[in-house]
């Protein structure tokens, strides 16, 4: 299954961390914005007080634990900051019961909310990837105390969007920015829609949004999930599950609440995470379109785009013929044989115009002189040729009565 969003091009907010994009009236800050952090390591405690450090003073912060050794850091932390409350949870249901059943009843108190948690590797080999995940949920939800003000900011102007998302984290061995992320969750979430009486598609095609519990939202784009009676039994006992649980709809369930709710959602960043992005997918791209040339012979986005029909149709034309031909050695040609390959269509030969420059074999297929060639009704050319040549090379099939069904243009753009 391939990887698709919703009005993808319109996803993206990008907001400065060092300057204000718009005035922002910060009067009654606390009455209005809430943050929610959920921890639950005490040994990382540090890797996200930077962050912490950017809230406003303004802004009341609820913390929530079970963690004894986190209360006591958490109460250290808190003597140092105004409008900073404890809330104290049962560990069951992790983070998503620290705001669906912990806070809830305050979250309803207010018109925005963030929150966030903490995480934590379980295999040490991903610790720098689980580092990046990290990186990219706190950096877009706290990058600054100017980001955070052009976040509410944004809300206020906005009044359509409900929901600020961190984008899907990106490193070398996460994969969830490249495939559909339901995994096993689909049937859940529909199933916890069902409760929560949503009124809006949720396409098993189209990958949810949000991936984490952690967000920027506005409370009424959430009303019909914070207002449910939800009780820590509700949610799986320990050890939870790798998928396909309560918890693991609840995230994904997120921007649904807010469409039916009317309110649309999108992925937020910090120009600084923006930037670095742009740099990590051009590198991966390139890296990524130089093996899918030389194993696909995929050369563009629109290559990737057209591969399943280009296959397909190619298929089926390949079943009516016993001999099947490729005009042109150069790049272009070897990249046509090499997307054959993939689909399993035999290659008997190559054809050139003339032989002068061009090899004699080319990765064990042999190569001959358009004038050696015996064509007949059950032989099927595929051009793969650049543009400035099609026309010869048409007309030189023209030439020995082929007809137009039995020609495959390979570069046809």
């Amino acid at each position: 299954m391939g990887i698709a969003y919703e009005n993808l091009e319109n996803l993206n907010c990008i907001l400065s961390i060092d300057y204000l994009t718009d005035g922002f009236d910060k009067k009654n800050l606390s009455n209005r914005v809430a943050v929610v952090i959920h921890l639950h390591y005490s040994d990382t405690f540090n890797q996200y007080k930077k962050y912490m450090d950017n809230i406003p003073q303004e802004i009341t912060v609820y913390f929530t634990t079970s963690n004894d050794e986190l209360n006591r850091k958490i109460e250290n932390y808190a003597r140092h900051r105004e409008n900073c409350r404890m809330i104290q949870k049962n560990n069951r249901g992790r983070d998503i019961s620290s705001f669906l059943v912990a806070c809830r009843k305050e979250i309803l108190n207010y018109k925005y909310i963030c929150f966030l948690h903490d995480k934590k590797e379980k295999d040490p080999e991903m610790k720098a990837d689980t580092n990046k995940w990290i990186y990219t949920q706190w950096e877009n939800m706290l990058g600054s105390t100017t980001y955070i003000y052009n976040v509410l900011s944004y809300f206020d102007k906005n009044t359509q969007v409900g929901l600020l998302l961190p984008p899907i984290p990106v490193s070398e061995r996460i994969s969830f920015s490249y495939r559909n992320n339901w995994f096993n969750n689909y049937e859940n979430t529909i199933e916890l829609a069902g409760c929560l009486n949503l009124n809006c598609d949720i396409n098993k095609e189209i990958s949810p949004m949000a991936l984490g519990t952690v967000y920027w939202a506005r409370v009424d784009a959430l009303r019909k999930l914070f207002e449910h009676e939800w009780k820590y039994e509700d949610f799986d006992v320990e050890p939870l599950a790798d998928d396909g649980t309560l918890s693991h709809a609840v995230e994904r369930i997120l921007e649904y609440v807010a469409k039916d709710a009317g309110y649309g959602s999108k992925w937020v960043m910090t120009d600084r995470y923006a930037e670095e992005s742009l740099g990590y997918f051009t590198i991966a791209l390139s890296k990524a379109f130089e093996r899918l040339r030389s194993s696909l012979g995929l050369r563009y986005i629109y290559d990737l785009d057209q591969f399943d029909a280009k296959s397909l149709e190619l298929k089926k034309m390949y079943r009516n013929y016993k001999k099947v031909y490729i005009y042109g050695a150069g790049l272009l040609g070897k990249d046509c044989l090499h997307f054959m390959n993939f689909i399993d269509i035999k290659i008997d030969a190559f054809i050139v115009t003339e032989m002068n420059g061009n090899e004699s074999v080319i990765e064990y297929i042999p190569v001959y002189p358009f004038n050696e060639i015996e064509f007949d009704n059950e032989t099927l050319v595929i051009i793969a040729a650049n543009k400035k040549y099609q026309e010869e090379i048409f007309g030189n099939l023209k030439k020995k009565q082929l007809p137009a069904s039995s020609l495959y243009n390979w570069c046809s753009y």
